[in-house]
């Protein structure tokens, strides 16, 4: 059954999503649109603000949703007190592609945003050792942050 809203995060201020090119490995997520979810908690990891690293043409900006529900910044960097959004939109134009995710080609008007502090979801994240020093780098006032999270090493790096 099609939900009567779904949810949709960013790190914009927006008052009308327009399609967009999506980069995904997988053919579904690497279409031209918008992504939604039912779910506004499966928005938070689209949503948060994450930075090419350096902040120039030669930067880099990676990442990857984890199995467990966590990103994964490879390449980047995050301000741990930055802000992103969710928002609420009318499932009308959507069709649903994979267990998660609903699809629109055409643009959608935002019904309600949600304002989140990226600190208030810190346990979600997790920094490669490139990106946990971007991030020192930039927000060195931030350390609490950056050093004492349980996020900051990935799995590949403490095996």
């Amino acid at each position: 059954m099609k939900p009567e809203f779904l949810y949709h995060g960013s790190q914009y201020v927006l008052q009308t999503l327009l399609p967009q090119q999506a980069a995904d490995s997988s053919e579904l997520g690497s279409q031209k649109g918008i992504y939604a979810c039912e779910h506004s908690y499966e928005t938070i990891r689209f949503a948060l603000p994450i930075r090419w690293y350096p902040d120039d043409p030669s930067g880099k900006k990676l990442w990857s949703c984890l199995s467990d529900g966590k990103l994964l910044i490879e390449h980047g960097s995050i301000n741990p007190h930055g802000i992103c959004y969710v928002y609420k939109v009318s499932s009308q134009n959507f069709e649903k592609i994979d267990s998660w995710q609903w699809f629109a080609t055409e643009k959608t008007a935002v019904i309600d945003s949600i304002e989140l502090n990226v600190e208030d979801y810190w346990h979600l994240i997790e920094l490669s050792k490139e990106a946990l020093e971007a991030s020192k780098l930039l927000y060195p006032s931030d350390m609490l942050y950056l050093n004492k999270s349980p996020y900051s090493i990935t799995r590949k790096d403490t095996q």
